[in-house]
């Protein structure tokens, strides 16, 4: 009976009741976002309503008047993060799927109150008699809804407040409105009475929010009526399985189980524990969560979207620790969720080898560390047991050292009743950045491109106010006639992009044959006649700008004038420089599939830049390309340009498409329809750039270097065509170059070079050798001079030493020879002179004078910049004139320890 439950009621054949429900009932099926939204202010994508969250200000945006939707979410960060609840309630997911229907000024409560009790009794046949219905404290309308329409007994109606039963606005003002919930009584024991309970140990799990937009919240704090109200619903799906499948809880249903059988498996025997249970729901959680987000390409960081990832995983872990768990084991929950999820979402079935690389790197990086920082921990929890406070200092010293996120220690300091001193955290914080920004030699300048709003210092010359949009011609041709709409004051970002001298405006058209930057594509550039020279394209709206720079000598209003009594313009290509790009562009593509051929199908494009000089290529991939690798690279990529292989364009619906296999990209928005780039069987894109016809025409293909960007992306950049022929003779007259200087013909250079560093290497090694006995006999005498400074041995002493690693010799000889002692030893005989400290084992261990806290009390009291280790630090000072000062400071700090 339990299994015939679970069939019926299986999470997939759920999704497919939901979504057929509401299509018979003229809803339009959309498709889940990525979990990246294109929202910037957001995070992730963490409700099935975001992609649609224009529509409810402005219904006639909206595509169609009502939708349905299985939307992916992830709520791991910001302030609507459930994070820190999964592992401690049954219900709570980072991950989740949120099952939808909304309306854009369609329907309303009428048909969302009634659709959700029939889709709940007459479908899912859940028993009446165990729903609650929550209601916002003064919805009328929704009471009367409930009680008349539908027949729903007053008495489980709670009327809430604010904070349960009224939704937005998302930010200071916008669209807003009550909502009503559905409750299920789970039979758990806890407080009678309905939902509404602070702590109701999970009897009443709501599994259903209809929200009704139906206000707009002003800046005067005024609950304006919106003309056309929407409706807006969540439901979670895991909740509803665990309710129909009458499992044990979220974690049990029929496509979580598996998932948490396979981190159960990790754990020791006997470590089955009530505690241990709760873990095991908290990692089979995140280990989903991260196989989506990673699927997608957000890789695991130090900051935003990254960071909160790499706090997911390192949870993760540290959850499993106390149960003895020491052996990796998120791979092994990543193939669980391919193989329960895959079918519905066939991203992270493509990406399963990428999501595998990256979290059994990110796990190895933080088990090395792991052990020690959880010692650690328990150390700082020890002793804050008195105030019931960890410093954040401590806190801080934890995430440096050990890489333990400050909210994952308050998390578990609170588990054992005590808080922890965030302020002091983020001054410890606070104070690192300074140190390292002072100590950075370049300063990071980030230049954010802003378009410019019609202000008044911004002028628009409107030509033809009828063109509103731009229709591209410039596939077929690099000329064309076009009419202009609007001359106005150009984004000055972009005039400084362009790196020219003069006068600029944009223009838009009403058509073009300039390519609008896009797609790492950059914009084309030529000429418009009675215009000017255009030096960059791209996109503003649903219009195409043309940035010209004017003849020298012509104002802005003179062209204005001549474009008023004639408004239109001819457009020419500068043919040249376009086929560069395009050759680029498609070498691009051939490149995307042979890494992924040569490195593994997880290789999934990152960034890209198509310039007529160059390509730049990003791409997720954990470790950095062999230079073996490299050569196959190129040498596919050359092989498929020298096969002369034709370059096709179709124009195919979105499923289509990605059903045909051509590559989409995580983050892109498509549309209904999109352009398919294929090159024969070699490599299917989708694509809106500029191509070859034939993969001859790219001519030669050479990979310039291979790099890394940033955790887990690495950088290809190449060279086609004219600038693969330039790179060829530069490196053939360099290689002659060499040749000449060593006197051997070119062939025999590498033999020699060779035999050079080999040269090298000896005389290197033999000059070690002097060094070190020079070091061992400098400091025999330098310890004759040796004096008592509080009962520790002290030398002082400069070193004629060509570098520093001769003076560290120096120091490592004279430090092996001290007992307990410490020694300053300078550098003579050079212009800024490096002075060491070093202290003995015994010096550090019987008396805690350490080296670098030394240095730091000379640096700070005498003005230099130093630091260091324990045993060994150093600084600089700005002659040799200081020692003496520098000698008599050490030794007074060592008198006064």
């Amino acid at each position: 009976m339990v299994s015939e439950t679970k069939n019926r009621y299986a999470v997939s054949r759920l999704v497919q009741d939901y979504l057929s429900f509401f299509e018979s009932r003229g809803h339009t099926l959309v498709g889940s976002a990525p979990l990246l939204p294109e929202d910037p202010t957001l995070l992730f994508t963490a409700a099935g309503m975001v992609p649609f969250k224009a529509y409810y200000s402005d219904p006639a945006r909206a595509p169609f008047p009502r939708a349905a939707s299985c939307q992916k979410c992830l709520r791991a960060g910001g302030k609507q993060s459930d994070l820190e609840n999964v592992g401690r309630t049954l219900r709570h997911h980072t991950f989740f799927e949120m099952l939808g229907n909304f309306s854009f000024g369609d329907y309303f409560k009428k048909e969302a109150i009634e659709w959700a009790w029939e889709l709940s009794t007459d479908v899912w046949k859940l028993d009446q008699a165990r729903i609650w219905v929550t209601i916002f404290e003064n919805d009328d309308e929704a009471f009367a809804l409930w009680t008349t329409h539908i027949g729903f007994p007053k008495e489980r109606i709670k009327r809430l407040g604010k904070k349960d039963n009224f939704w937005g606005p998302v930010g200071d003002t916008g669209v807003c409105g009550p909502s009503s919930e559905l409750h299920y009584d789970t039979g758990r024991a806890g407080p009678d009475g309905g939902p509404g309970h602070r702590d109701d140990n999970d009897r009443y799990i709501e599994y259903w929010n209809l929200v009704f937009p139906q206000f707009f919240y002003t800046e005067t704090g005024a609950y304006d009526p919106l003309p056309k109200p929407g409706i807006d619903t969540g439901m979670g799906l895991e909740r509803v399985a665990f309710i129909l499948q009458d499992v044990e809880d979220n974690f049990h249903t029929d496509e979580f189980l598996p998932i948490r059988r396979a981190i159960a498996a990790s754990l020791p025997k006997g470590a089955d524990t009530k505690k241990a249970a709760l873990a095991t729901n908290a990692a089979s959680d995140h280990v989903r969560a991260l196989t989506f987000a990673l699927a997608e390409g957000i890789m695991p960081s130090n900051e935003g979207r990254g960071y909160v990832l790499r706090r997911l995983l390192r949870r993760a872990l540290t959850k499993m620790h106390p149960f003895g768990v020491r052996e990796p084991f998120l791979a092994r929950g990543v193939n669980a969720v391919v193989t329960a999820m895959g079918a519905r979402y066939p991203e992270i079935v493509q990406r399963v080898d990428l999501v595998k690389e990256v979290v059994t790197a990110e796990e190895a990086r933080f088990q090395d560390t792991l052990e020690l920082g959880m010692g650690r921990l328990e150390a700082l929890f020890d002793a804050a047991k008195k105030r019931k406070i960890v410093p954040g200092a401590d806190v801080f010293q934890l995430y440096d050292t050990f890489g333990f996120p400050p909210e994952l220690t308050r998390e578990m300091a609170q588990e054992r009743g005590l808080e922890v001193d965030m302020p002091g955290f983020e001054k410890a914080m606070g104070e690192q950045k300074e140190r390292a920004r002072k100590g950075g030699k370049f300063q990071h300048v980030e230049i954010v491109e802003k378009p410019i709003g019609l202000s008044d210092s911004v002028k628009v010359f409107s030509i033809n106010p009828s063109i509103e949009t731009t229709e591209f011609q410039g596939y077929d041709s690099l000329d064309t006639q076009a009419g202009v709409g609007e001359v106005r004051d150009p984004n000055p970002n972009r005039v400084a992009k362009a790196g020219l001298d003069g006068d600029f405006v944009e223009i838009t058209t009403d058509r073009t044959v300039f390519y609008p930057e896009g797609g790492g594509q950059v914009g084309d550039a030529g000429r418009a006649t009675r215009a000017g020279e255009v030096v960059d394209t791209y996109r503003a709206g649903d219009l195409i700008a043309h940035l010209v720079k004017l003849a020298q000598g012509e104002s802005r209003e003179a062209l204005v004038d001549r474009l008023q009594s004639d408004a239109t313009v001819e457009l020419h290509v500068d043919k040249e420089r376009r086929f560069a790009t395009m050759r680029n562009h498609t070498a691009t593509h051939l490149l995307h599939a042979a890494l992924r051929k040569v490195l593994g199908t997880h290789v999934a494009q990152a960034g890209s830049l198509v310039a007529p000089n160059r390509l730049r290529f990003d791409f997720h991939h954990f470790q950095p390309v062999k230079p073996e690798e490299i050569a196959v690279i190129e040498r596919i990529v050359n092989d498929v340009v020298i096969a002369d292989l034709a370059v096709a364009t179709a124009n195919l619906p979105y499923k289509e498409a990605i059903a045909s296999g051509a590559m989409a990209l995580f983050g892109e928005k498509y549309g209904d329809e999109v352009r398919v780039v294929s090159v024969d069987e070699f490599s299917k894109e989708l694509c809106g750039g500029t191509h070859v016809k034939h993969t001859g025409e790219i001519g030669p293909f050479f990979i310039r270097q291979e790099t890394a960007v940033a955790a887990g992306v690495r950088r290809v950049e190449a060279v086609t065509g004219e600038g693969a022929f330039g790179l060829a003779r530069r490196t053939m007259d360099d290689w002659a170059q060499i040749a000449a200087v060593l006197r051997v013909a070119p062939h025999e250079v590498e033999k020699r070079v060779r035999a050079l560093v080999e040269e090298n290497e000896a005389m290197q090694r033999e000059r070690k050798k002097s060094e070190s006995k020079r070091a061992e006999s400098g400091a025999s005498e330098a310890l004759a001079s040796a004096v008592d400074a509080h009962g520790v041995r002290f030398v002082a002493t400069t070193v004629e030493a060509p570098d520093v690693n001769a003076l560290r010799s120096y120091g490592d000889a004279l430090r092996g020879k001290l007992g307990v002692g410490v020694a300053l030893v300078c550098q003579t005989g050079v212009e800024k002179p490096v002075c060491l400290i070093v202290s003995s084992d015994a010096a550090i261990k019987e008396r805690g004078l350490k080296a670098d806290d030394l240095a730091r009390r000379v640096a700070t009291e005498l003005g230099f910049k130093g630091g260091g280790k324990p045993h060994m630090a150093q600084f600089g000072i700005p002659s040799i004139l200081e020692f003496e000062r520098v000698r008599e400071f050490v030794k007074r700090a060592l008198e006064s320890a």
